[in-house]
C-alpha cells in the first residue's frame, strides 16, 4: 500500500514523499535503509471521486507516446531528471504531465526508480519490473522504447477494432430506434383511426401492435432484468462467466485470439528487457484480459523450478492450441523463443483481426437484409389500413 511519509535526510534536509510498503513497520525500515529518519508516517486518503473520475487515466497512446518520447530524449544525450522536464512541458494530459513532475521530484529526492514509476500510478506493472532490470540507467533507452511500441500496438489494434464496428454499429442501432417509433408511435395512432370508423385491423397491423406492447413490457421490465444478470453474474463469478464467454461464436474467438496475442507479446517483451523467465510469465499472466485464461496459468512458475519446459507448462494449462505449444517448444530448441513469440504475436492479432473482418463484411448486407425485411413489415402494416379505410371512405 501506498504511505507518506516525513523524514530527515543524512544532511539535515526534511523530507516528504510517498513509499510504497506492506505495513508502517515496513515502510519504516525501508526509509532508515534509504538514509531517512523517519517523523511521520500514516497511510494515504484516497478519494474515491477524484481518483476515478476527475483524474481518469491517461490513455495507451499517450502512454506510449510519452515513453518513446523519453527514450528518445535519454538516447540524444540527457540525463533522466532533465528528460523528464522536458517531457512534462511538451506533454498536454494534465494526469500524464503531474505524474511525470512526480516522478521527477521523487528521483530528485533520492527514491528508487522503479519506485518513483509505480508510485505514478498510471504505467502498467510490467514497466516498473523492466526498470527493476536495468542496473544504473543504462538501458532505460531500450526499455522505454520497448514499453512504448507495446503499448502503441495495443492501441492500434484497439483503434481499428472500433473503425471497423463504427459504421455498422450505427447503422443496425439507427434502423432498430427507428422501427420502434414507428410500432411505438406510428401505428397505434392509425389502428386508433380504424378503431373510431368501426373497421377491424389486418393481421398483419394486430402483431405489430403486439409486439408494440411487448417492446413496451420489456422497456418496464428492463431495469429488474438488468439487476437479475448483475446478481446472477456476481452470484455465478466473473471466472465461470469468462468461459462461457470464450465458447460464443465469433466473440469468444475473437477475445481468445487477443489474449495469445497479448500474451505472447508481453512475454517476449519482458524476456527481451531482460526479466528472467519466471518473473516474465507472472507479468505477462497480467495480459490475460480473461480471467478464467489467467486462472489457468497461476501457479506455472512453480512448475518451471520443476525442471519442466516453458512449452510442457503451457501445455499443462489447457487453454493454449497445438500451433502455439509447438511454437514454444520450437523456439526452446533453437534459442530463438523470443522470436517465435513475436510471430505468435502477430499470428493471432492477424487471426483475430480476420474474424473480425470477415464478420463485418458478411453481417453488413446481412443486417440490412434484416432490417429491410423489418421495414417492409412496419411499412406494410400501416399502409394496409391505411389502404383499408380509404377504401372504406370511397364506399
Amino acid at each position: 500500500m501506498a504511505l507518506l511519509y516525513t523524514g530527515i535526510d543524512k544532511d539535515g534536509k526534511l523530507r516528504r514523499g510517498k513509499i510504497d510498503a506492506s505495513d508502517i513497520n515496513s515502510a519504516y525500515r525501508l526509509l532508515i535503509s534509504q538514509g531517512i529518519k523517519p517523523i511521520k508516517i500514516e497511510e494515504e486518503k484516497k478519494n474515491i471521486l477524484s481518483r476515478e473520475i476527475i483524474k481518469r487515466k491517461p490513455s495507451q497512446e499517450d502512454l506510449s507516446f510519452a515513453l518513446l518520447q523519453l527514450s528518445l530524449l535519454l538516447s540524444s544525450g540527457l540525463n533522466l531528471t532533465k528528460a523528464l522536464e522536458v517531457l512534462r512541458e511538451q506533454t498536454q494530459d494534465k494526469r500524464l504531465s503531474e505524474a511525470i513532475a512526480s516522478i521527477k521530484e521523487s528521483i530528485e529526492r533520492g527514491e528508487p526508480l522503479p519506485l518513483a514509476f509505480k508510485n505514478a500510478e498510471i504505467f502498467p506493472d510490467f514497466l516498473v519490473e523492466m526498470i527493476k532490470v536495468a542496473e544504473r540507467g543504462e538501458n532505460l533507452e531500450e526499455i522505454f522504447n520497448i514499453a512504448g511500441n507495446f503499448l502503441q500496438r495495443i492501441s492500434d489494434v484497439r483503434a481499428r477494432i472500433i473503425s471497423s464496428l463504427t459504421y455498422p454499429t450505427f447503422v443496425i442501432v439507427m434502423s432498430f430506434l427507428s422501427v420502434i417509433v414507428v410500432i411505438k408511435f406510428v401505428v397505434p395512432k392509425i389502428a386508433s383511426v380504424l378503431a373510431s370508423f368501426g373497421k377491424d385491423l389486418p393481421l398483419v397491423t394486430k402483431m405489430l401492435l403486439f409486439i408494440s406492447k411487448i417492446i413496451g413490457y420489456l422497456f418496464y421490465l428492463s431495469p429488474f432484468a438488468i439487476a437479475l444478470l448483475f446478481f446472477g453474474i456476481k452470484a455465478s463469478g466473473r471466472e465461470k462467466i469468462d468461459a462461457l464467454f470464450l465458447k460464443i461464436p465469433i466473440f469468444g474467438k475473437v477475445s481468445y485470439y487477443f489474449n495469445l496475442s497479448r500474451f505472447a507479446g508481453s512475454l517476449r517483451m519482458a524476456l527481451l528487457s531482460g526479466i528472467p523467465l519466471v518473473k516474465a510469465l507472472s507479468l505477462s499472466r497480467g495480459s490475460l484480459t480473461n480471467l478464467y485464461m489467467r486462472k489457468s496459468v497461476e501457479g506455472i512458475e512453480e512448475e518451471l523450478f520443476k525442471g519442466k519446459s516453458l512449452s510442457e507448462v503451457l501445455k499443462s494449462t489447457g487453454i493454449f492450441p497445438p500451433l502455439f505449444i509447438n511454437f514454444v517448444s520450437t523456439g526452446e530448441k533453437g534459442s530463438e523463443l523470443e522470436k517465435m513469440l513475436s510471430l505468435l504475436e502477430e499470428l493471432y492479432d492477424k487471426q483475430a483481426m480476420r474474424v473480425i473482418s470477415f464478420w463485418i463484411r458478411f453481417a453488413e448486407p446481412l443486417s440490412m437484409l434484416v432490417i429491410g425485411l423489418l421495414v417492409a413489415f412496419v411499412v406494410f402494416s400501416v399502409i394496409l389500413p391505411i389502404t383499408e379505410l380509404s377504401a372504406g371512405i370511397k364506399r
